[in-house]
């Protein structure tokens, strides 16, 4: 068995997470073993390289994840080239940036942490057993079948927690040597130092860049509230009544609500500034402040969240609330015969490749 490290409770922004050091200390143990201690030019290597990524940044954030359960069930190890892929820049952007210069220091962090080899150009050609896949076929290579449902959720939640012991605070450089943002600039500058603020996200996706991904994106939500109930257009409008019926019982209309979004579509910020019980509680993020990371960390540390089942960002930030053990989180619902909203499916239908397919 390898050395353990002992990790100290997780908290994000000033927010502790709602997961015990206990059964977090399990699951570093059990993955940390799992972990080979040396990776020579024999061992068999799951390949992420190219500059070419496929979609936005959930699809980015999802395809890693992807590739980490991928070299787990085939027993191989994710090699990533350092000077040459689509997956570092997306990641150190929001998370692990390099710190003083530090190149060995942050390569030896992230290959300890997600149990990976980061590779460069000159050295791939030594290494003799290699796979390699396109950042589409990464993504999209899930499947359908649930039969491992609680270990998948077990790998995922524990790499993401990995992530956010890691998120970047505004200190170092990505892997293209940009400076990084702070990813608690949006939380901090909507409630300042008040780490015990009750408020609500609201994710807004429209789908309306470009026909074709309209279409995918209806095509996709349609897909999804066949396999879970959920009904197909609510959480892409996000009516009034539709948010009022998740916030109203849990006393949330009460408290601040923050809308986040594409920016393509303002028809629901329009709608729900003209609705007299969410308009006096609705927020927006200054411009000084919005940035994606911002966003990311705003929702996920809300107290309930409202997203699309369709949109991976919302995805990701479903994910992480269920990684980080928030609850109230709102993805799949659809009305009763009684004509009341309720919820389709649980929290984790979101980690579920028979309903999300490739978005799991």
């Amino acid at each position: 068995a390898r050395d353990i490290f002992t990790m100290p409770p997780l908290e994000v922004c000033g927010r502790m997470a709602a997961i015990s050091p206990e059964q977090e200390q399990q699951t570093i143990n059990k993955y940390t073993n799992q972990c080979p201690t040396v990776v020579t030019y024999d061992d068999p290597i799951f390949l992420i390289e190219g500059q070419d990524p496929f979609g936005r940044t959930g699809n980015k954030l999802l395809g890693f994840l992807h590739a980490l359960e991928k070299a787990r069930k085939t027993g191989r190890i994710v090699g990533i080239v350092i000077d040459d892929s689509w997956a570092l820049p997306v990641i150190t952007t929001f998370f692990m940036s390099i710190q003083d210069g530090d190149v060995d220091e942050w390569k030896h962090k992230m290959e300890k942490t997600f149990c990976i080899k980061l590779l460069t150009r000159e050295e791939l050609p030594k290494y003799t057993d290699v796979v390699r896949r396109s950042a589409k076929d990464i993504f999209i290579y899930t499947g359908d079948s649930d039969d491992d449902l609680e270990e998948y959720i077990e790998f995922q939640t524990y790499h993401i927690r990995n992530l956010f012991r890691h998120y970047n605070n505004g200190e170092g450089v990505n892997s293209e040597k940009k400076k990084v943002r702070n990813m608690c600039i949006s939380l901090d500058e909507m409630f300042g130092s008040d780490r015990s603020c009750v408020y609500s996200v609201i994710h807004s996706r429209s789908f309306n860049s470009r026909p074709l991904e309209r279409k995918s994106g209806m095509q996709q939500l349609g897909r999804i509230c066949a396999k879970s109930g959920c009904d197909p257009i609510a959480a892409l409008d996000m009516q009034p009544e539709y948010v009022k019926s998740i916030l109203r019982p849990l006393g949330m209309l009460e408290h601040p609500i923050v809308i986040i979004s594409d920016g393509q579509d303002l028809s629901v910020a329009e709608r729900l500034l003209n609705d007299p019980e969410i308009a006096p509680m609705l927020r927006l993020v200054p411009n000084r402040a919005k940035w994606i990371g911002g966003d990311i960390t705003l929702a996920i540390m809300s107290t309930t969240f409202i997203g699309n089942p369709a949109s991976t960002f919302s995805g990701f930030i479903a994910k992480s609330r269920l990684a980080l053990g928030l609850g109230n989180t709102f993805m799949f619902r659809a009305r009763n015969e009684n004509g009341e909203w309720d919820n389709t499916c649980e929290e984790q239908c979101i980690f579920s490749k028979r309903i999300m397919r490739s978005n799991a």
